[in-house]
């Protein structure tokens, strides 16, 4: 049993609180934060917006690029790779979603439902963990794995596996309900400008899920912690799947909604540079569309789709991979939980589990 303050109310806040009170329901957990799930959507909060995009500015848009927190979408869990211990978390991860979320309950409820996705690689990085002759490093380890086709040195590796989609706007709700049925507290706070500033709340440990924002606390500036910039549109059709196409240096996704509409994704820049011109993405992304699912996206042609809306947002990374560590902070017993790189609901219950297996061992 123990007096818990997690910081930060996104997916990996949320997910550690979940984690926490499942393990042991002795536990006291308060989650401090600014953005609450419930709350209208915001500028300055990642978990809510579409797939994978979050902190969009203001002085970074155009008329006609529209902040991605203002219309949310979906997430998929795709395997990122990484670390050994990067690789158990999206493992964890993808068997939290599909075999609790999922199994147990209805996707009207959660947001949560599983899919089929599949998965191309153009080019086979360092991080997928192997040759083409001995595959990736998840080969065998996600449910239904399948290789689709395998065309040697100069082809596409193209495997599918079971996935997850999940619906930010739905999850996000009805995981904080959970929470608050088994006692957990949702707290709003100022803004926190160092874990400090939090040390006088007589808490056991302090769990540091606050995302980007570890960038500028004063006693973390974690200086790996970066951003880039990139674009989504949000499109009609029947693709209710999802496909992923990994290139050199180039990314492409496409996620089905389930409701007539599907993600198209995959333009991403420094955020340095201005910002492009939706007409100048549309060109590049139907392009790419089209190539990679002609049956489903029959025109390289941005004229010939009925596009709902284009979003831009603003996405943390920290190439450095993901932290998950204790430290004993202003004689504050801290555990940090974040950095996944552009993959929070990917990584989610697999770094909640760790942080809960680092807040046992620190009470």
């Amino acid at each position: 049993m123990g007096k818990i303050t997690i910081l930060g109310a996104g997916i990996i806040g949320l997910a550690t609180a979940t984690v926490l009170s499942e393990t042991d329901p002795s536990h006291t957990i308060t989650i401090v934060a600014r953005d609450l799930p419930g709350d209208a959507p915001s500028q300055a909060w990642a978990s809510p917006c579409i797939a994978h995009l979050t902190h969009p500015r203001p002085d970074q848009l155009t008329p006609a690029l529209t902040p991605a927190c203002r219309h949310r979408a979906c997430a998929g869990w795709v395997a990122l790779g990484g670390s050994p211990s990067e690789e158990a978390m999206q493992l964890a991860a993808l068997d939290y979603l599909r075999n609790t979320l999922v199994a147990h309950h209805p996707e009207s409820e959660t947001g949560v439902r599983s899919v089929t996705l599949t998965d191309v690689f153009g080019t086979i990085p360092a991080s997928a963990g192997a040759s083409r002759e001995v595959g990736v490093w998840f080969t065998g380890r996600v449910p239904g794995y399948e290789v689709l086709s395998n065309q040697g040195d100069d082809g596409p590796l193209k495997v599918r596996y079971g996935s997850a989609v999940i619906n930010p706007d739905v999850f996000l709700g009805w995981i904080r309900k959970q929470l608050e049925a088994r006692g957990v507290r949702f707290e709003r706070v100022a803004e926190i400008k160092a874990l400090g500033d939090l040390k006088g709340r007589g808490h056991d440990v302090l769990v540091n899920a606050s995302g980007l924002a570890s960038r500028t606390l004063e006693d973390v500036k974690d200086e790996a912690v970066i951003m880039d910039r990139t674009y989504v549109a949000v499109v009609k059709g029947h693709f209710d799947g999802a496909f992923v196409h990994r290139g050199e240096g180039v990314y492409t996704y496409m996620f089905g909604r389930g409701d007539g509409t599907v993600v198209v994704g995959g333009v991403s820049e420094p955020v340095s540079g201005s910002v492009k011109d939706a007409a100048e993405i549309h060109q590049d992304m139907f392009r790419r569309a089209h190539e990679y699912l002609p049956e489903h996206f029959p025109s390289p042609k941005p004229e010939h789709y009925e596009v709902v809306k284009d979003l831009v947002g603003i996405r943390p990374l920290r190439p450095a991979g993901v932290r998950a560590e204790r430290e004993e902070l202003d004689d504050q017993k801290v555990v940090h939980a974040y950095g996944t790189t552009i993959g929070g609901y990917i990584h989610s219950f697999g770094l909640a589990k760790e942080a809960a297996r680092l807040v046992t061992e620190s009470l």
